[in-house]
């Protein structure tokens, strides 16, 4: 009789233990694909929320109208402010009044006024009903930016220097340029400068 030849318990569990360790390093190898895939999917939102957030910002300021306008308080504001009114309070941030876009057939065609502010944050769009706004007007807050730490506006005078203020209509005009800098919560920050067609 031949004697027939099979795996011995101490080989199986040789080989399962050998099975279980290839298992755990296969599985720490997805796990660290996935997490890298997650990141990766996180930052390019965010640098696409970043250029979508620029690029209307651009848009708005490069609109911009030579016509002051009245806030909700009843108070004469610039073209182009650094105060926003809301209606019984200010903050700071970026007003504009801006010339409507052509291509439509409804309101979007007038000029509108729209403001830019950081509460909680992120990055508002303000867009007030109509330029001259009424003693009760309501301004629509429009998240545009999320994880952001620092908003700040300057603005290029008529004499090429850099002011953090612009406020009132006066005989100033509008400024040559606008600057925008924007510090994300994971610490970049970036800076725009966004010239005033004439």
């Amino acid at each position: 009789m031949r004697a027939e030849r099979a795996f011995t318990l101490v080989e199986l569990l040789v080989a399962l233990a050998i099975f279980a360790l290839l298992s755990a390093f296969a599985y720490r190898g997805l796990a660290v694909m996935l997490d890298s895939r997650d990141h990766l999917e996180r930052d390019s939102r965010k640098w696409r929320d970043l250029a979508l957030f620029v690029g209307r910002f651009e848009r708005d300021v490069q609109a911009v109208l030579d016509r002051p306008a009245v806030g909700p308080s009843g108070t004469p504001q610039g073209p182009l402010s650094s105060l926003l009114d809301l209606g019984g309070t200010t903050a700071t941030g970026l007003a504009v009044t801006r010339a409507g876009a052509a291509l439509y057939a409804n309101d979007l065609a007038a000029p509108q006024r729209v403001g830019y502010r950081l509460a909680e944050g992120r990055v508002e769009r303000l867009a007030w009903p109509a330029v001259d706004a009424g003693p009760r007007a309501e301004v629509a807050a429009i998240p545009v930016l999320d994880d952001v730490r620092a908003l700040a506006f300057r603005f290029l005078d008529r004499g090429y220097e850099w002011r953090r203020e612009w406020a009132m209509p006066s005989a100033q005009g509008l400024p040559r340029a606008v600057e925008m800098t924007v510090e994300l919560g994971s610490g970049e920050k970036v800076v725009r400068v966004v010239d005033i067609p004439r």
